[in-house]
């Protein structure tokens, strides 16, 4: 796909080491569908990055639907993002839910998200504003 909703390279995560820093360092924000940790970067953009596990999603074919779900709702707002690194990790709730469930949730979840970033990086002496 090409275009300007394509998730390029450079808006994803590539390494073990980038999603253990949002795991460990990140805020979270989650329900039983979704659990999404950020944690800034030094980059001018978000990036994004899944974990859609077998046991929480299902085969294959569940787990790719989640996955493009996920990379749409990231692209229909990454223009309006700030520059965090997104982890998406699904929840048994995810098996079998309806699309617009799925969405509401993500978008709702990104937005709690973003806020308890800004809000953490905020705050005067907090360590994480030093770690981008």
């Amino acid at each position: 796909m090409t275009g300007r909703f394509t998730v390029r390279p450079e808006h994803r995560l590539h390494s073990g080491p980038e999603y253990d820093r949002a795991y460990r360092q990140g805020v979270r924000a989650g329900d039983h569908l979704f659990a999404v940790n950020v944690v800034p970067n030094a980059l001018p953009h978000a990036r994004l990055g899944m974990s859609v596990s077998t046991k929480s999603v299902g085969n294959a074919v569940e787990r790719n639907r989640v996955r493009r779900l996920v990379r749409e709702v990231f692209r229909h707002r990454r223009e309006e993002l700030p520059a965090l690194d997104f982890v998406v990790t699904t929840r048994p709730g995810a098996r079998g839910a309806a699309r617009a469930e799925l969405v509401a949730s993500l978008e709702r979840l990104m937005t709690v998200a973003v806020r308890k970033a800004s809000t953490d990086t905020a705050r005067p002496g907090n360590p994480s504003r030093d770690r981008r």
